[in-house]
């Protein structure tokens, strides 16, 4: 009889299930399986992203726009894919670096979210599309195209790192380690591919000791970095927080305008929050 009782019960339950993907809402079919002892199907499972770059809210959605010299608009995305995108044009400044970038994350009442010391040991993910086009530069010469950038450095400390994605004008992207004593290495590199859209994203763990790492995610494969494993470990904050920065930032001798665009961009707690 008792045996009767799971079954007839499961029944009902499917029907229920059955009833809801009818009316359309997707959303009750996983929870009444999983309540029958099944397990939700992982694609059904809830995500918990933290912030979204919503072309609709303008550039409000950031902290901040370092505009020297350049602009920063809500504009079409380029070859008719992935709707409004964030676009950065960069223009040019005698014989200095230059940089057009975004700063930061604000939330939909437009307060700043913060990664920083209260945060220390919580694991993060950024994940985003970027295409550029054109992209001028000279050979020898940096332009970085993403930074998690540490802020609020004690005096004497150095204002730089973690993680900077850049092309040193060979072809490749770089994704750049740097170190709190400001020593930095390439960790992992691959072709630099100028008018197509790409997808990014960086895992990290928020420490200002030696278990913290950093995972890296390119066109929806994890990479393995320099050391052969899939984390490269080390410190990741050494002053108050962290920035998230898009855009280019380039140093003296890259000549012309440029033009980066950003697509989907957001922060979540897992790789599957901001997977594209």
């Amino acid at each position: 009889m008792r045996g009767e009782f799971f079954v007839e019960r499961r029944k009902a339950l499917l029907a229920l299930a059955g009833t809801a993907g009818a009316v359309g809402t997707g959303i009750l079919a996983p929870k009444v399986l999983a309540a029958a002892g099944e397990a939700a199907s992982p694609s059904a499972a809830p995500k918990s992203v933290l912030w979204a770059a919503d072309p609709s809210r303008g550039t409000a959605v950031f902290d901040g726009l370092e505009k020297s010299p350049g602009t920063i608009t809500v504009a079409p995305a380029p070859q008719g894919r992935y709707g409004q995108c964030f676009r950065y044009d960069i223009t040019d400044l005698t014989g200095s670096k230059e940089r057009c970038e975004s700063r930061g994350m604000r939330d939909t009442n437009g307060k700043v979210i913060t990664l920083g010391t209260a945060q220390v040991g919580t694991t993060y993910y950024f994940g985003w599309r970027s295409l550029w086009a054109p992209l001028p530069i000279a050979k020898g010469k940096w332009t970085a195209l993403y930074q998690l950038h540490v802020s609020g450095v004690p005096s004497g400390g150095l204002n730089v790192g973690p993680f900077v994605l850049r092309t040193l004008g060979d072809g490749q992207l770089h994704f750049q380690h740097i170190s709190p004593d400001g020593s930095d290495r390439h960790i992992w590199s691959g072709p630099l591919r100028i008018g197509t859209w790409n997808s990014f994203a960086i895992g990290f763990k928020l420490s200002k000791g030696s278990d913290g790492w950093v995972e890296f995610y390119y066109n929806g494969a994890q990479q393995s970095f320099t050391n052969g494993q899939a984390r490269y470990p080390g410190p990741t904050l050494w002053g108050t927080h962290v920035n998230t920065k898009w855009g280019i930032y380039r140093s003296g001798g890259n000549n012309g305008a440029g033009s980066a665009y950003l697509n989907s961009a957001r922060l979540g707690t897992s790789y599957a929050d901001v997977a594209l």
